[in-house]
């Protein structure tokens, strides 16, 4: 048992640092090692945070590729446009416009996939809200039984409500989940921690 919560405070003070999936499989690993109810929430946790991470990581890739995509997109268009355009310059501009029309919708097909990437991220968002909120319910009422639900609901509310709020810049919501999970996985893993 010792060295399973050795290898728990290790797993974890990397996390606090800088959380990484691998780290987190690693205290996953050592808590299936450490057994019990305490060892059990903490995985939860984990398991949570561990998509969590996978989920950003993914989210950010795509929208690197989106966006390079319209880029490449928009680029294309713009260089067959001007292509035509220098080949043909004695065309009429009725001409020229109607050239252009498909150019402008390619356009804005790259630009309209690039936003419905942005709508689909903020969802992630709303699903680990979700199961923060009512992990830091648990904890509230574990810690303070005494707090009226109305001052509980309250204070949770005021800490994730940025999380749901699409006008706060994607990386803030990105640190402030990752954030909150390391607190929450630090609150699951005191049980373990103080006791070894």
């Amino acid at each position: 048992m010792e060295g399973t919560v050795a290898t728990v405070r290790s797993a974890f003070e990397r996390i606090a640092a800088e959380p990484t999936a691998a780290d987190l499989w690693e205290l996953h690993k050592a808590l299936l090692a450490t057994g019990g109810a305490a060892a059990e929430r903490a995985r939860a946790v984990a398991r949570t945070f561990h998509a969590c991470l996978r989920t950003l990581e993914s989210k950010s890739a795509s929208r690197a590729a989106s966006r390079w995509g319209a880029a490449l997109g928009t680029a294309a268009v713009g260089s067959v446009g001007l292509r035509d355009l220098l080949a043909q310059q004695d065309l009429a501009l009725d001409q020229l416009l109607e050239s252009a029309v498909p150019a402008f919708l390619e356009v804005g097909s790259a630009v309209e996939a690039a936003r419905a990437w942005e709508l689909e991220a903020q969802l992630v968002y709303d699903e680990f809200a979700w199961f923060l909120y009512e992990e830091l319910w648990a904890l509230s009422v574990e810690e303070r039984p005494d707090l009226a639900a109305a001052d509980r609901r309250a204070r949770i509310d005021e800490l994730l409500d940025p999380l749901l709020d699409p006008s706060v810049a994607d990386a803030d919501r990105a640190w402030l989940v990752i954030d909150v999970f390391r607190a929450v996985l630090a609150a699951r893993l005191a049980p373990l921690l103080d006791g070894g």
